[in-house]
């Protein structure tokens, strides 16, 4: 449960207003509404479980699951993206990477303004992507190590491998370009391999690798995540061009050989008539006429009678008793002591999706908006 907290009223005023059935009345438990106090009929007050749908469904690792790299290098940033339930990134998500290390090969965040740690948070951007920082590794010792990414609702976790290795990869030419939506990237990306600190050997096979699985990532001559190529005399390979889907935002390419690898950073950026006219997009058309809203100031009317069927409308408000249909969103209410075990069961059911307020009462009344 998000966000929990327990408001009492004093004397008598309301615990809050933001209660979505709250309304002025001095005789509460007869109108069904939550003013009241101590000293008022009604007791302090009433018992509200209000909820919402969480923002972020899932994360997707946009830098790859396992990276690998030989000790006393530093571990590129790592990445995810954020997004709901209809696919869509998430932003200004908070997300909090945190490193394990079983193996103490000693890896820490190098943060900026502060000491380096083994902990951070980040924001997601507008494309739903949160990056860690850079990873420094305090030990050579050969090992791995886990850096798990987490916010309200989501996880995920990277596993990064230290192993020697004879081969160095590195970017040559392609890193940190960018592309229009759908269109060719400018140059190729080329990497550099050596082996044993010398040229590594004509043929050597480097696979260049798109590490996103979404289908409107960028992808080598406009279809392939993974492509190999093999080295030329003087120890590069150059992958085919590389393609711009419809997704927007930096993406990374991993380019390895064995147990050896590097990154190439990429960013896409929308085209020219790449969107259709949004809402909020000036046009020539007319605006259409604006609807009236509902009356901030409307109350429910006093009512002597309890709802004995409860209602479900589509923002997830009950008054049955039982959790609603629709977890995206809601509230449900209940006045008196009765109804805390009542509403506490319901609690359990909506643990993951949201947040509560609870506020206490001596009677027990079931009313909604609805019975306005």
């Amino acid at each position: 449960m998000d966000d929990a907290r327990l408001v009492v009223g004093s004397g008598n005023k309301a615990p809050e207003k933001n209660d979505p059935f709250w309304a002025p009345s001095g005789d509460p438990v007869n109108s069904g509404v939550a003013e009241g106090g101590a000293n008022a009929p009604g007791g302090p007050g009433r018992i509200v479980l209000q909820w919402r749908g969480l923002p972020v469904d899932r994360l997707a690792q946009v830098t790859g699951t396992d990276v690998t790299t030989q000790p006393g290098t530093d571990v590129k940033p790592l990445a995810v993206v954020a997004r709901g339930k209809d696919g869509k990134p998430v932003a200004d998500a908070s997300v909090t990477y945190t490193i394990e290390d079983p193996d103490g090969l000693k890896p820490l965040f190098y943060l900026t303004g502060g000491p380096d740690d083994d902990k951070t948070v980040v924001a997601t951007d507008a494309q739903g992507r949160a990056q860690s920082p850079w990873i420094g590794l305090g030990s050579r010792k050969e090992g791995s190590f886990t850096v798990r990414a987490k916010t309200l609702g989501a996880s995920t976790a990277f596993t990064v491998r230290v192993k020697e290795s004879p081969y160095v990869v590195s970017a040559a030419e392609g890193d940190k370009q960018k592309a229009e939506q759908g269109q060719d990237f400018a140059d190729a990306l080329v990497a550099r391999v050596v082996k044993s600190g010398a040229t590594a050997p004509a043929g050597t096979e480097v696979e260049f690798r798109v590490e996103d699985t979404s289908e409107d990532a960028p992808r080598f001559e406009g279809e392939d995540r993974v492509v190999r190529v093999k080295t030329d005399a003087s120890g590069e390979a150059t992958a085919p061009a590389l393609t711009a889907g419809e997704g927007t935002g930096t993406y990374t390419v991993a380019a390895s050989v064995g147990d050896a690898m590097t990154q190439f950073a990429v960013e896409v950026v929308p085209g020219d008539g790449s969107h259709e006219p949004g809402p909020d997009d000036e046009s020539g058309s007319p605006s259409p006429s604006p609807t009236a809203d509902p009356s901030p100031s409307a109350e429910p009317s006093p009512s002597t009678s309890a709802s004995a069927s409860g209602t479900t409308g589509g923002d997830g408000s009950s008054t049955t008793g039982g959790t609603s249909t629709n977890l995206d969103g809601g509230s449900l209410a209940s006045t008196g002591a009765g109804g805390i075990g009542l509403l506490l069961a319901a609690a359990a059911g909506l643990a993951a999706v949201g947040f509560a307020a609870f506020r206490f009462a001596p009677r027990l009344r079931l009313r909604s908006r609805d019975d306005a």
